[in-house]
């Protein structure tokens, strides 16, 4: 019933981990002045597998265990929470949702579709603020994509103050209190979804897992500008996890 999408390039407007890195071997450089040529060579040794053979496997690693879609379990009161996943600007200067966010909408409309022929509630919950800054909230965007597509407005929930993963979990689970759900589903991509279900579960939130698209980058023998993108986002991803369990060792989860 559902289908796998194909790899998708980035649109992360800052690539904060390889920035990160960058910096990293910038002062590496200005400390080490007896190494300067090593510093040298191995940064750029990094970035060059980076931007090449790196990119496919740092990608399974972050999705793993996530790299395919599950059909999910039905029951009578079913929320489908969509998280998400950016806003961007289209030629004609519309606001429109950013690349990857497209499938999270369509799976969100697959599913409505399927539990509305069958089960007695079916909720859409959109989370996602403009942490962006472009002037509207991903959730408000999202939302005319959502009716067009059958989503009954009554059955639309709009929660649009969230501005990263952590903001998704706390606010939908609010919303989700008003109410009672015999099951729920969480909408993301395969990159983010690790991260994302680990901080819902930090709120007592189990939804089954659905990805809306699955990364399957190739890895080149020369540097690519997707193998940077496709490096950047498992990265980040990574790192986001790791972060995860130190703030909960520190009790900030």
């Amino acid at each position: 019933m559902f289908r796998m999408q194909g790899p998708l390039v980035s649109q992360r407007t800052c690539a904060l981990v390889l920035v990160a890195l960058l910096l990293f071997v910038v002062a590496l450089f200005a400390v080490c002045r007896g190494r300067r040529v090593q510093v040298l060579l191995a940064g750029g040794v990094v970035f060059w597998l980076l931007g090449s053979w790196l990119a496919g496997p740092l990608v399974s690693i972050a999705q793993s265990g996530y790299d395919a879609p599950v059909e999910p379990r039905m029951a009578p009161r079913m929320a489908f929470i969509l998280l998400g996943g950016g806003t961007e600007f289209d030629e004609s200067e519309r606001l429109v949702p950013q690349a990857e966010s497209m499938p999270r909408i369509e799976a969100a409309l697959a599913l409505y579709e399927v539990c509305r022929r069958t089960e007695t509630v079916c909720k859409v919950f959109v989370s996602g603020g403009d942490a962006q800054r472009h002037g509207q909230t991903e959730a408000d965007v999202y939302a005319p994509y959502l009716l067009k597509g059958g989503v009954e407005r009554s059955d639309l929930v709009l929660e649009n103050t969230s501005l990263d993963t952590y903001d998704n979990a706390r606010n939908v689970d609010e919303l989700l209190r008003q109410d009672r759900y015999d099951g729920m589903v969480l909408i993301t991509s395969s990159l983010h979804m690790r991260r994302a279900v680990l901080t819902f579960a930090a709120f007592g939130l189990h939804p089954q897992p659905f990805v809306s698209s699955v990364r399957n980058p190739p890895s080149w023998w020369l540097p690519h500008p997707e193998g940077w993108f496709d490096s950047e986002d498992a990265l980040y991803e990574l790192v986001g996890v790791v972060r995860f369990y130190v703030w909960r060792w520190l009790g900030l989860y």
